[in-house]
C-alpha cells in the first residue's frame, strides 16, 4: 500500500509539472501582446524598458521559464499586467469564494444523491425509484445556466426570495476574515448557485450508488446478514451501502473537479465574484500572471483530489495494490 500511495504522489507530482509547463507556453503562442496593457507605446524607450524589467518581460523566454517554475514553488506569481497587484493576493480572494461555493454544492450533492441512491435501490422499481431517475436525468440534461436562469427568475425576479446575482447586498457592512463566509447574508447570496450546480451533477452520485447498491444486494454477505436476523435498516446501512460507497468515492474526484472547472458559467450567471469568472477576464486581457495561476490552481484542485480519492480508496479497499511489472 505504501508503494502504490509513493507512485500516485510521484505521479501527481510530474503531472502538475506538465500541467505548468503547458500553461506557461500556450498563453505566450496566444495572439496579441500583453505588454500593451501596461507599456503604453507613447512612453520613451527608457521607461519601457524599466516597465519589462519591472514584469520580467525583458529576459529571454527560457530564463522566463526557470524564473515562473521557481516562483511557483515559492508561491510568488508576480503581478497582475493589469491591475498591478499581487497575483497571490487577487487570487486568494477569489479562490475562498469559489471553493465555498463548489463545497457547499458538491457536498450537497454526494450526501444527497448517495442517500437518495441507496433509497432508490432498496425501494427499487418502486414510483420513488423511477421518478427520482427521471427527474435527475432532467437536471442533467439541461445546462447549468439554462437551471440558473430558470431559478432566478422564479425565485429572484417573480418571488423575490432570494437576491438576482453578486456576493453581497450593496450597502451591508462587511464581515472582516472567515466571518464573512458564515453571514446570513452570504449564505442567502449562495443558495441559488448552489442549487443549480448541485442539481445538474446530483444524478451521477445517485445512479451510481443505485447501481451498486443494486449489486452489492445479491451478495452472499448480505444474504448471511439477513439471516442472522438484522433489521433491514442495519442490513442497507452497516452492510450494503458501506460496500457500495467505493463506487461513489472512485467518482467523486472526478465529480468535484468537473465542477470546480466548469463553474464559469454559474459564476457569470450569478455575477460570482470566484475564479472562474476572474479566468475568462485575465484570458480576454491577456493578463499572463493572473490566467496562467487561475488555471494552475485549478488543475491542481482536480489533481490532487484525484490523488486523494485513489489513497481513500485503498484504504477502503485492500485489495487495490500497485501491480508488478
Amino acid at each position: 500500500m505504501k508503494e502504490y500511495i509513493v507512485y500516485r504522489i510521484f505521479y501527481t507530482v510530474v503531472t502538475l509539472f506538465a500541467v505548468a509547463t503547458i500553461l506557461f507556453f500556450i498563453f505566450r503562442l496566444l495572439p496579441g501582446d500583453p505588454t500593451a496593457q501596461v507599456i503604453s507605446p507613447a512612453l520613451d524607450e527608457v521607461a519601457q524598458a524599466r516597465l519589462k524589467q519591472a514584469f520580467g518581460l525583458d529576459k529571454p523566454l527560457l530564463v522566463q521559464y526557470g524564473l515562473y517554475l521557481k516562483n511557483i514553488v515559492a508561491l510568488d506569481w508576480g503581478r497582475s499586467f493589469t491591475s498591478s497587484r499581487p497575483v497571490f493576493e487577487i487570487l486568494t480572494y477569489r479562490f475562498w469564494n469559489t471553493i465555498f461555493l463548489m463545497g457547499a454544492a458538491m457536498c450537497f450533492t454526494l450526501v444527497f444523491g448517495a442517500g437518495m441512491g441507496m433509497i432508490m435501490a432498496w425501494k427499487r422499481n418502486s414510483p420513488l425509484d423511477v421518478w427520482s431517475s427521471v427527474v435527475s436525468l432532467v437536471f442533467q440534461s439541461a445546462p447549468p445556466f439554462i437551471t440558473g436562469l430558470l431559478l432566478l427568475m422564479v425565485l429572484s425576479y417573480r418571488m423575490d426570495l432570494f437576491p438576482t446575482g453578486g456576493m453581497r447586498t450593496p450597502g451591508v457592512a462587511l464581515t472582516s476574515g472567515i466571518g464573512l463566509f458564515f453571514s446570513w447574508d452570504f449564505i442567502h447570496h449562495m443558495v441559488l448557485p448552489t442549487i443549480a450546480v448541485a442539481l445538474y451533477y446530483l444524478a451521477t452520485p445517485m445512479l451510481i450508488m443505485r447501481d451498486s447498491m443494486l449489486e452489492v444486494m445479491g451478495s452472499d454477505f448480505i444474504e448471511l446478514a439477513k439471516a442472522k436476523g438484522l433489521s433491514p435498516m442495519r442490513v442497507m446501512i452497516k452492510h450494503a451501502a458501506r460496500n457500495a460507497l467505493l463506487s461513489v468515492v472512485t467518482v467523486s474526484s472526478i465529480l468535484v473537479g468537473f465542477a470546480i472547472g466548469g463553474q464559469v458559467i454559474v459564476e457569470q450567471v450569478f455575477s460570482w465574484p470566484g475564479m472562474g469568472q476572474l479566468m475568462v477576464e485575465a484570458a480576454s486581457s491577456h493578463d499572463y500572471p493572473v490566467a496562467q495561476a487561475t488555471f494552475l490552481v485549478l488543475a491542481a484542485i482536480v489533481i490532487v483530489l484525484n490523488l486523494l480519492a485513489d489513497i481513500s480508496y485503498c484504504y477502503l479497499d485492500p485489495r487495490v495494490k500497485m501491480g508488478k511489472s
